[in-house]
């Protein structure tokens, strides 16, 4: 039986999974015999365990038995830890540049191939298939064939032809795969500008990172990941190639040059949660800067094997990295589970009749559960204390922040579409729906504020000793507040750009703050729809702050002297204030709170503790509606 691995963390039973390796049948039929045309790839075996793969005449690669014997390639995932092998194609054998009829039954026959592979694997290697994509449709339906037959997903390469990943028929594809469940790896193939790199493999070196970094560029500005549902896993081979280390050339071109955004809604690093990459960049500093950009949730392990330009010891970069015992386990298993949509985990210790994955299978489909619907497994494997032995109300804690950062989540959801909803009803002053939806979603938001208040009560039953024990490993996880509750703060109108500074490590995070700083705040769109029905006159270039303040003041006040027309913008107005006023007693439960466990120590991030945080409880989102309160008279 194969022996249970213990994750990074030291927990028995998750399986580590290469979800980036390669295979080749022992032999498969006379191809350019079969469709009457030359230069089909062949396999010529050159002494026992070894061959040489031929396109036509040309020699393109050589390959030994671990491409096709499972018994060489099991003996290879033990001695370097692995547990699951996902095997796909290798990229010459796509024939994206073939007549259809012959592409698809090429495809049909390595599709096969692979299944027969991976049942002698013993259940320890699982497969994607491969697809003719020249063809939407062939591709489509061979896709649900593959996946009815065992597939976990499907290989593409990332173009066809002239045709990049945003092409019209590739975006339906994509699309299809989410609809299937169908996992993505997109390998580059027939790298641009070979003629300028004849030598030194520099095709492979070079131009490889460049036509990944193209794919997922390519679908970023084309508005391709806008178009398509959050569905979609998709993984880029190869670390991304060069995207991850450019971004930031990709982020400043973005903002400073409008023939640079392309299609796409949002700045590039928003889309960082879309997609996921594996971890085939051989250098430590580099593993390293691609989790910082990522995020340890976007990246997998990923080998190439067995293939010279592979890791030679598979998963041995990430684990001879620095990169903590939590990250790690998601690199070599858990993000792999999420993507391939594996369940289960090894079994019991005393179960000696099957292997240690024989767990891990797809699971059934159409059967929708609470648990899958929820992502219940998921969901609880996200608490994973610092402290050791694990401290008790360390446990708590995690779990009361992790509550308030999905309320955030929804309050962000639910302030963008009254932000939406504020603008129709300026573009429309006539139509009364769109104000009475902001105010419902409004009284929303305001209740689970109230939710997030009384949150506190919770965590003031731990004992200011029993906090203290593990403060000192939070580093300064518990120092800043939230990212999300900057967003919030942000998309309200109460901006300060000196704050992005604390969220630059996080890519995604830093995306996000930067596009609420940049874009108009909730405060702006009512006030601008207050002007579209005539309470409020626009403003003046020569006008001050103050003088913008009064009149937006007044404008409010006018609102409130002529309740009897104007009803529904006043119930917006008493949301906004409630939601403003909950805000603040939110952060004085949050001072509260800090002095009752830990007095008036510096907070681990480095801030003033109780102190800053008292200085924030003058902030308010709308200090127009509070000040227009001051002009009513009885």
């Amino acid at each position: 039986m194969q022996a249970l691995r213990h994750d990074s963390s030291g927990q028995v039973g998750m399986p580590v999974i290469d979800i980036h390796n390669h295979f080749f049948p022992e032999s498969w039929p006379d191809l350019a015999a079969r469709y009457g045309t030359p230069n089909w790839p062949w396999i010529k075996h050159t002494e026992p365990g070894k061959a040489d793969i031929m396109v036509g005449d040309r020699f393109f690669r050589h390959i030994y038995s671990a491409c096709w014997d499972p018994e060489v390639r099991l003996r290879e995932m033990d001695r370097d830890g692995i547990d699951v092998q996902v095997v796909s194609a290798t990229p010459v054998l796509f024939a994206y540049e073939r007549p259809i009829e012959h592409a698809l039954d090429c495809a049909r026959l390595f599709n096969d191939a692979a299944l027969e592979l991976c049942g002698r694997g013993k259940g320890r290697l699982k497969s994607l298939c491969q697809v003719p994509l020249q063809d939407t449709d062939a591709a489509c339906k061979e896709l649900s064939r593959c996946m009815r037959a065992g597939h976990l997903g499907v290989q593409i390469g990332n173009h066809v032809g002239a045709k990049n990943l945003d092409d019209a028929g590739i975006v339906t594809f994509l699309q299809h795969c989410a609809d299937e469940g169908a996992a993505v790896l997109v390998h580059p193939w027939e790298m641009f500008g070979q003629e300028r790199m004849p030598k030194y493999m520099m095709p492979w070196t070079v131009g490889m990172p460049a036509e990944t970094q193209l794919s997922i560029v390519t679908l970023i500005l084309s508005g391709g990941f806008d178009r398509l549902p959050s569905a979609l896993r998709i993984c880029f081979a190869h670390g991304g190639g060069s995207f991850a280390y450019l971004l930031g050339r990709l982020e400043n071109a973005w903002h400073h040059h409008p023939v640079a955004r392309g299609d796409c809604q949002h700045p590039p690093g928003y889309y960082l949660n879309r997609f996921s990459v594996d971890s085939a960049v051989f250098d430590q500093s580099a593993l390293r800067f691609l989790v910082e950009t990522m995020g340890a949730e976007r990246v997998m392990l990923g080998s190439d094997y067995p293939f010279p330009l592979g890791e030679e010891r598979v998963g041995s970069l990430i684990r001879g990295s620095d990169l903590p015992p939590e990250a790690k386990s998601k690199l070599l298993s858990r993000n792999a589970m999420r993507f391939l949509s594996l369940d289960g985990a090894s079994p019991a210790d005393g179960d000696k009749s099957s292997s240690a994955t024989d767990s891990v299978r797809p699971p059934e489909r159409g059967q929708l559960t609470y648990s899958s619907y929820l992502k219940v497994p998921e969901l609880l494997e996200l608490q994973r204390p610092q402290s050791l032995p694990p401290h008790h109300d360390e446990m708590l804690f995690i779990l009361v922040h992790q509550t308030y950062e999905l309320w955030f989540k929804e309050l962000l959801h639910d302030l963008d579409a009254v932000v939406a909803n504020l603008r129709k009803a300026g573009a429309a002053p006539q139509s009364r729906d769109e104000v009475y939806e902001a105010a419902r979603l409004l009284r929303r938001c305001t209740e689970i504020t109230r939710v997030l208040v009384e949150q506190f009560t919770i965590l003031e039953t731990m004992l200011p000793t029993h906090f203290l024990a593990f403060r000192s490993l939070l580093e300064p996880a518990s120092g800043f507040q939230s990212e999300q509750f900057r967003e919030i703060e942000f998309l309200c109108g109460l901006k300060d750009e000196k704050m992005l500074r604390y969220h630059r490590p996080t890519a995604e995070a830093y995306a996000s703050l930067k596009r609420r700083l940049e874009e108009p705040s909730l405060r702006d769109v009512f006030f601008g729809a207050l002007e579209a029905i005539g309470k409020l006159a626009p403003a003046k270039a020569t006008e001050s702050e103050k003088e913008r303040f009064e009149a937006r003041a007044r404008a409010v006040h006018a609102l409130y002297e002529d309740e009897h027309h104007h009803r529904d913008w006043i119930d917006v107005c008493e949301r906004l204030t409630e939601f403003d006023e909950l805000v603040v007693s939110w952060r004085l439960r949050h001072i509260q709170l800090v002095e009752r466990i830990i007095g008036v120590r510096m907070g681990t991030g480095g801030s003033a503790g109780a102190s800053y945080l008292k200085l924030t409880l003058d902030k308010k989102f709308f200090p127009e509606l509070w000040e227009a309160r001051t002009l009513l008279t009885e």
